[in-house]
């Protein structure tokens, strides 16, 4: 845990991202679940609702607004999309649970994980694989794994196919008011259809950003109002206007990111799974 990090990692896993770099000064807000990780022996600190927690190895509650700063020393993040199946796990806990603080020792694997992926050691379905079994760990240790039932599964996979999708026409695709559409939606997940089809737009964006393609182009594909609300959304999630994220320190171009294995992971799979569980409930 005490080598320099100097190239930043992206993996792009579908359902989930993982990030590695040096260091991360950030005032953020996301609707991601954040598992934040040491890479040495200093620990990091994150600010939020005027408290400030410390630890190798913090779970961040989606929606929280906080301020990280790891100082000069590296660091690992894990962004849990809603559309990961232990989502919400970590976004239905009670609202005083907003950085959780777990024992180093007791996950030691997933430092290793997150260590093995920064160092270049790790990639690809291996990489997946780990960072599964390891989530899955730590959310065990928050609370036990709760279904998602059909209607919602539907709903996520509609607004997966067209995230302009309105509540009206997605409680319609699941024959329930849209009141009642809406309460199961909030209840199963933790956020509304809105927040969910806005993340949804995010993550598509991500598979594009980094890319030679122009942002307005990006915007469109990705169903935003233009570059200019693309620009703010990323701004609020990751601390930085995606030109800067990307297209400067974190340029592909010039060597100092590596994607790894970008795009090869897609959450169709883990949605019709996801699906034919709950059908068959």
């Amino acid at each position: 845990m005490h080598k320099t990090l100097a190239t930043p990692r992206l993996g792009l896993l579908g359902d989930s991202f993982i990030y590695a770099g040096p260091n991360i000064q950030a005032d953020v807000c996301r609707h991601s679940v954040t598992l934040a990780c040491a890479l040495s022996q200093q620990p990091l600190s994150i600010h939020a609702a005027g408290r400030c927690w410390q630890g190798h190895l913090l779970v961040i509650r989606p929606f929280l607004k906080r301020t990280v700063d790891t100082g000069s020393a590296p660091v690992a993040l894990i962004d849990l999309e809603p559309s990961h199946p232990r989502y919400n796990t970590f976004s239905c806990q009670a609202p005083e649970a907003s950085v959780t603080a777990l024992d180093a020792a007791r996950f030691a694997g997933l430092l290793a994980c997150v260590q093995g992926f920064a160092q270049q050691r790790l990639s690809g379905p291996q990489l997946r694989a780990a960072v599964c079994l390891h989530v899955a760990d730590v959310a065990d240790s928050i609370g036990p794994e709760v279904p998602v039932s059909s209607p919602v599964l539907q709903m996520m996979a509609a607004v997966r196919m067209d995230p302009a999708s309105d509540l009206g026409m997605l409680s319609r695709r699941v024959g329930l008011p849209a009141r009642r559409a809406s309460q199961l939606f909030v209840s199963a997940l933790g956020l509304t259809v809105r927040q969910y089809a806005l993340a949804e737009k995010i993550r598509r964006a991500a598979m594009f950003l980094g890319s030679s393609r122009p942002l307005t182009d990006i915007a469109q594909l990705c169903g935003f109002a233009d570059s200019a609300h693309l620009a703010k959304v990323w701004q609020r999630c990751y601390g930085m206007c995606p030109s800067t994220f990307f297209g400067g320190r974190l340029a592909p171009h010039n060597g100092n990111l590596d994607l790894a294995w970008r795009q090869q992971v897609s959450l169709a799979g883990s949605l019709a799974n996801r699906w034919e569980s709950g059908a068959a409930d």
